[in-house]
């Protein structure tokens, strides 16, 4: 198990992770600031299904108003983030249980697009990891940070 500073290092890879720390989102933000990273925190308390998430993410990383729409359209978005140069990407998601548990279908393809997502960038050179705090038992299978 790692830290948030070993994100930053490159000792724990890019990808998806569940974290442990009651840090705050700013002191997360600043941190991941001070490195030349962007910071985008999305709030999942009332993300329940496909349609909310896309939206909150949407909202979370400034998409343009059609990445709303579909999958498809999201994942675009997800994956090209040119318009924010960063040394990298953390993404901080607080909650995610309510959406993971109403529409487990919708959820697994959320995570393929967010996974598919870290690899294109990590082929750009630029790391992206998503945090998931507070996940409960939606996550299984996802490290713990």
């Amino acid at each position: 198990m790692g830290s948030v500073a070993d994100l930053f290092t490159g000792e724990a890879k890019p990808g998806l992770y569940r974290l442990r720390s009651s840090a705050s989102a700013e002191s997360l933000q600043r941190q991941a600031e001070e490195q030349g990273w962007q910071f985008f925190h999305i709030d999942g308390a009332k993300v329940q299904d496909k349609r909310a998430f896309i939206r909150a993410v949407g909202k979370a990383l400034d998409f343009p108003a059609y990445s709303a729409q579909n999958w498809d359209a999201f994942e675009e978005s997800i994956r090209d983030l040119t318009w924010a140069p960063a040394e990298g990407y953390l993404v901080l998601f607080d909650e995610p249980d309510q959406f993971a548990a109403r529409e487990p279908e919708q959820w697994a393809v959320a995570r393929d697009i967010l996974d598919d997502a870290i690899r294109f960038q990590r082929q750009q050179g630029k790391p992206l990891v998503v945090l998931f705090r507070r996940a409960g038992r939606s996550l299984p299978d996802v490290p713990w940070l």
